[in-house]
């Protein structure tokens, strides 16, 4: 299912709408533009400090360029993207650069993610080049 530009904006609300006006992301794909980042954060054993041992996790994210709300979930800035090991490497080239996620929001785990909703992503995409 492609979402349309008018459904993408209709997605994405500014942080002051209510929140019985944020739209569900139960089921729904969607498309985010953003900047890809990555950030170094404490993994297993128990996800609290790299320097008390925990061991560091690096995860990538989709830096919104303004707050959405979904559901419950207002003022999110960022999304944690759900990639496998080779989209790591496929996507490194992309990081600080402007990029189009598409895929299905999904609430966040406690410890294997840092932000309340995780985008499964389906494809992602650099928009435009640095020179």
């Amino acid at each position: 299912m492609r979402t349309s530009a008018a459904t993408f904006f209709a997605l994405i609300w500014t942080s002051s709408s209510p929140a019985s006006e944020c739209p569900s992301f139960a089921g729904r794909e969607c498309e985010f533009t953003g900047h890809l980042v990555n950030r170094i954060s404490p993994g297993p054993p128990n996800y609290e400090s790299v320097t008390s041992g925990d061991k560091p996790v690096t995860r990538w994210y989709l830096q919104l360029p303004w707050p959405a709300c979904f559901d419950e979930y207002r003022h999110l800035t960022r999304l944690q993207l759900s990639l496998e090991p080779q989209e790591v490497d496929r996507y490194r080239q992309f990081l600080g650069q402007e990029i189009r996620v598409r895929g299905t929001l999904e609430e966040g785990v406690p410890g294997r993610h840092t932000t309340s909703l995780v985008v499964n992503v389906s494809s992602l995409v650099r928009l435009g080049r640095r020179e």
